[in-house]
């Protein structure tokens, strides 16, 4: 279950149902409890009554959770993050306003605007690449049985996406990383045109890198993008401060990718 337990008995503890001791465990006090929640049917199991007793919740509080339905979706996790982090703090996660992510560029990426800077500044598609030995273990997204330890990324952005990711680590831990899917690699190095254009993307410099693309689709805006939720915002602000940019965070679009250069 996507949903804390000790949380979700904090819950209906607040609304009145009693769910026995706040111990995180799934007890027949808690099932009984989640039977009597109104506005549930009483034909959903209980993980799809806990799913809903969320959604109810978080509605009440005047956060954006969608149908009323039991069923666990981007809409869900964002409002069930967004509850926590009320109860957490006491406010909701500030709205997302583009044009307040701090535009810095300490190694002077170019913009995308022009491919000539690009080849400038990068070389040629395909040129000077070196090998990344990565601080933590990632997971081949089209094959999740195998890791990746390194991989191929331009010379020019080597030792800074090496610091960002080192920072993940540290910020996040293992344990966070692999549960928000921080290691989920969809890859770096890729000469290829942009879908749906005659330009080169990013990635045939080696100079974007894609995370978890299942749960961040190229059209999935911030409504259904695992990556827009609050838990993830100090990862993008440690690859901003390096100058790196997110198309999700700047244009509300595929939210897998982080590129070294500017729009």
């Amino acid at each position: 279950m996507q949903i804390a337990i000790d949380f979700l008995q904090a819950e209906l503890k607040r609304k009145g149902y009693d769910p026995g001791p706040i111990d995180g465990v799934m007890g027949s006090k808690t099932r009984a409890a989640l039977a009597k929640v109104k506005d549930l049917p009483k034909s959903w199991p209980d993980e799809r009554k806990a799913v809903g007793f969320i959604q109810l919740v978080a509605t009440a509080e005047g956060i954006e959770a969608g149908k009323i339905d039991g069923l666990w979706g981007p809409q869900t996790s964002f409002a069930y993050n967004s509850l926590k982090q009320l109860r957490l703090t006491g406010a909701l996660p500030p709205t997302w306003r583009p044009e307040e992510i701090q535009d810095v560029n300490p190694h002077s990426w170019p913009s995308q605007k022009n491919e000539q800077d690009l080849i400038a500044f990068y070389g040629e598609v395909g040129t000077n690449q070196t090998t990344i030995v990565l601080p933590y273990p990632h997971i081949l997204a089209w094959d999740t049985a195998k890791k990746v330890t390194k991989f191929s990324c331009h010379k020019k952005v080597h030792d800074s996406m090496l610091r960002v990711l080192t920072k993940v680590k540290n910020h996040y831990g293992i344990q966070e990383i692999s549960r928000l899917h921080l290691d989920m690699w969809g890859g770096c190095l890729n000469v290829r045109k942009m879908r749906g254009g005659s330009r080169f993307s990013m990635h045939s410099w080696g100079i974007a890198v894609d995370y978890d693309p299942e749960n961040n689709q190229l059209n999935w805006g911030r409504d259904r993008a695992t990556f827009a939720q609050p838990e993830y915002t100090r990862w993008w602000e440690l690859w901003e401060e390096e100058g790196w940019l997110s198309l999700g965070r700047t244009r509300n679009f595929d939210w897998m990718h982080v590129q070294a250069a500017k729009l």
